[in-house]
């Protein structure tokens, strides 16, 4: 039977707390021990009930912080088994092309899961970006992108024209403009910003108090503006590097 020395704290002092809520002050601790290889991937975490003393709350406190972290993808909880450390998912490294579009560099092992499809949405940044009324519904397409299963950003496109479905295992967010009638776009503008996610971002990323990186492309053709693209990246799992020139 595994054993670790039983400490009573509370939290640890090195790890920046914004809750007042229990489980998620003991998440917060054990995430960082993880992070931190004192409880490497592969390995099974002490009982909740030596993980509810070392962190110094009640045991169905610690089963909450626990089921956070499985949420997250950081541990793995199987009934009358101890909690397993799973192995963390690569970081990525994404390449901004010319034309303001986000690639991965590792193209092996990618997907995406589609949120909305042809939807139609009331977004008042996007009419003002296409220059349309702020109460016309556009086309709205939302997926998030993934690496080796673990999504990585979150994008919405949103268009005053419908466009045909892109073929092939991309998300239509990623590579919108190649076939069909759309017109292939001569230019763009994009908007870089860092902010914290939001409660839904955290849920769908996995994560918690995570920082994200928002970009915002809007497409011209021929000075009209077509399309705008809205990426939300995860920052703790991507790199983005610029495009080298040919």
């Amino acid at each position: 039977m595994d054993h670790v020395t039983k400490q009573q704290w509370l939290v640890r002092q090195d790890v920046g707390m914004t809750s007042h809520h229990p489980h998620e002050h003991a998440a917060a601790a054990l995430r960082a021990d993880i992070t931190a290889g004192t409880f490497p991937a592969g390995t099974a975490l002490p009982g909740q009930r030596e993980l509810a003393a070392k962190y110094g709350v009640a045991f169905n406190t610690m089963g909450q912080a626990l089921r956070l972290l499985e949420v997250e993808g950081l541990v793995e909880m199987t009934p009358r088994r101890r909690t397993r450390v799973l192995q963390s998912f690569p970081h990525l490294e994404v390449r901004i092309s010319g034309d303001g579009h986000l690639w991965p560099v590792d193209t092996d092992n990618l997907g995406h899961s589609d949120l909305r499809v042809d939807a139609r949405a009331v977004n008042r940044q996007a009419a003002e970006a296409l220059a349309t009324p702020p109460s016309a519904r556009l086309f709205e397409r939302q997926a998030v992108l993934l690496h080796t299963g673990a999504p990585w950003a979150l994008q919405t496109l949103l268009t005053a024209v419908e466009l045909d479905a892109v073929g092939g295992g991309h998300a239509v967010t990623v590579d919108p403009f190649v076939t069909g009638t759309a017109r292939q776009e001569t230019e763009h503008r994009s908007r870089w910003s860092a902010r914290p996610a939001t409660a839904e971002e955290n849920g769908l990323f996995r994560g918690h108090g995570l920082t994200v990186l928002e970009i915002r492309r809007v497409g011209y053709v021929e000075a009209r503006p077509n399309s705008y693209l809205l990426t939300v990246v995860r920052g703790d799992r991507v790199t983005i590097l610029e495009e080298s020139a040919s």
